[in-house]
């Protein structure tokens, strides 16, 4: 540590210290991850495309994986290849084993 004080009168050579400070959770456990929200598309016609529109209730300081499956009624002839746009990118897919897809938001 080098410097004055507010005074002015210069601090002595070699001087050292530490510290230390507790962080208190003040909004409670889990308090601080997000809640995902998907919107319901309704009905889609066949042929015609459902869209699904996910929200994070609050930003993230990290990439995030979300991972979906289809079920229902839905022969997988109906569902084809689905497209994930993550503000207006096209973002990759990686299919999971078992069926369902996953990708990363930045």
């Amino acid at each position: 540590l080098t410097g004055a004080t507010l005074n002015g009168t210069p601090l002595p050579a070699g001087i050292t210290d530490t510290g230390h400070a507790t962080i208190t959770d003040t909004q409670g456990p889990g308090a601080d991850v997000p809640v995902l929200d998907v919107s319901d598309p309704g009905l889609v016609n066949e042929g015609s495309s459902a869209v699904f529109n996910l929200t994070l209730s609050h930003a993230v300081d990290a990439p995030t994986t979300l991972s979906f499956t289809f079920s229902g009624q839905a022969d997988a002839g109906d569902i084809g290849t689905p497209v994930v746009t993550v503000g207006g990118t096209v973002v990759t897919l990686t299919a999971l084993a078992g069926g369902g897809y996953s990708f990363t938001v930045p």
